[in-house]
């Protein structure tokens, strides 16, 4: 028997046996209603190597999907992203699929890699491998993994094309940074597919996905399944990010201009950040999430979700609207995760709302937010 994968069902939190609901990062003793976190995991940044080593292991069993590529997105249909820095970008459309499974479990768009050599006419090298753009999970969701609009990241990556400096860095999540690279030209700290966390249904998390992530990424060495040079480098710079988010505000805002080393630097976060911290970082972010269906009936659907969250008294709460896609509710589950510096920076409602010292906001856009983070204070000399 294979996995059971849950059709995603047509109308999510219609009704409270519909709405798809899920809670990751929970701490010991919290009662779950679904699960996504890595129950064996122990420890702040071990956490993510063991999510980076399940990317990268060898177990027995091999994968159960494959990805499929199709069509390309014809020119007509990219919008705003046709006219970004004057590139000539090419997105293909994919799917993936399983012998266990009669229709495809997702379909994702991805930019095709770059075929413009670095320093080419001015250009600056794009990041490697293909770059997802989009991703609609055709089962339960989260499946594999999240992802943001296309549209807002589009309208974004003009934004930070215009503004944001040579001289400055942009730290984000390594997906969106890709995007923001090859899109924007800006400077990311993170350039390569890490590929965590990574969202598996419990049978799953025993196959061998790495050899399916890898081919399909092109990430990697060639030979082995262990992480190239560069993809070990940014996957240990990209665990000290995630665990300044994380940290308790003070603490995460030393720690994000550590990593700036003195840089100009710009962070870019945005609200379904949450949700992937939560699965990597257990104990460090209790992070629960329901789907409440289309927003026909407002005042239906602002009860509907404040019933939700009197029921397990969350503390605090965003929401996701996106295009084709129900209206997400992201809470936190307790007061230690309201106080992580990546809950003090996004709008989450019931939330202490005060600015955060070493961080200015500087840009919304949908789900997004824009942080110039002042570089660290110069030692005091002693007299």
């Amino acid at each position: 028997m294979g996995p059971q994968l849950e059709p995603a069902t047509a109308a999510p939190g219609a009704a409270s046996s519909a709405g798809r609901t899920g809670e990751v990062g929970l701490k010991a003793g919290t009662a779950r209603q679904r699960s996504f976190g890595l129950a064996a995991i122990v420890g702040g940044l071990v956490l993510i190597g063991l999510a980076a080593a399940m990317l990268w292991r060898q177990p027995a069993t091999p994968a159960p999907y494959r990805y499929v590529t199709g069509e390309v997105v014809p020119p007509t249909e990219l919008g705003a992203l046709a006219e970004l820095g004057g590139q000539t970008l090419t997105v293909r459309r994919a799917s993936i699929v399983s012998d266990e499974h009669p229709t495809p479990l997702a379909e994702l768009e991805f930019i095709e890699p770059a075929t413009t050599a670095a320093g080419a006419d001015g250009a600056a090298a794009a990041p490697p491998g293909p770059i997802l753009l989009d991703w609609k999970a055709r089962v339960d969701d989260p499946f594999l993994t999240i992802t943001t609009p296309p549209g807002d990241v589009a309208a974004l990556a003009a934004v930070l094309q215009r503004h944001v400096g040579t001289d400055a860095r942009l730290l984000a999540w390594w997906d969106l940074s890709r995007l923001f690279k090859r899109l924007a030209g800006v400077d990311v700290a993170f350039e390569q597919h890490l590929g965590v966390p990574l969202f598996l249904p419990a049978p799953w998390r025993n196959t061998d996905v790495s050899a399916v992530e890898r081919a399909f990424w092109q990430a990697g060495e060639a030979e082995g399944r262990a992480p190239s040079k560069a993809q070990a480098a940014e996957l240990e710079r990209f665990e000290r990010f995630a665990s300044a988010l994380t940290a308790p505000e003070g603490e995460g805002i030393t720690a994000l201009q550590a990593l700036a080393a003195g840089s100009k630097t710009v962070l870019v976060l945005h609200l379904r950040d949450v949700v992937l911290l939560g699965q990597m970082m257990p104990d460090k972010l209790g992070v629960a999430f329901r789907d409440f269906g289309t927003m026909n009936d407002v005042h239906g659907m602002v009860r509907r979700v404040h019933g939700w969250l009197d029921e397990h008294k969350y503390p605090a709460y965003g929401v996701l609207q996106n295009p084709d896609r129900p209206l997400r509710a992201i809470a936190l589950t307790d007061e230690a995760s309201t106080r992580t510096l990546v809950a003090r920076l996004l709008p989450f409602m019931g939330n202490d709302q005060r600015d955060v010292p070493g961080a200015t906001l500087v840009y919304q856009l949908g789900g997004f937010s824009v942080f110039e983070i002042a570089p660290a204070a110069a030692p005091t000399a002693r007299p």
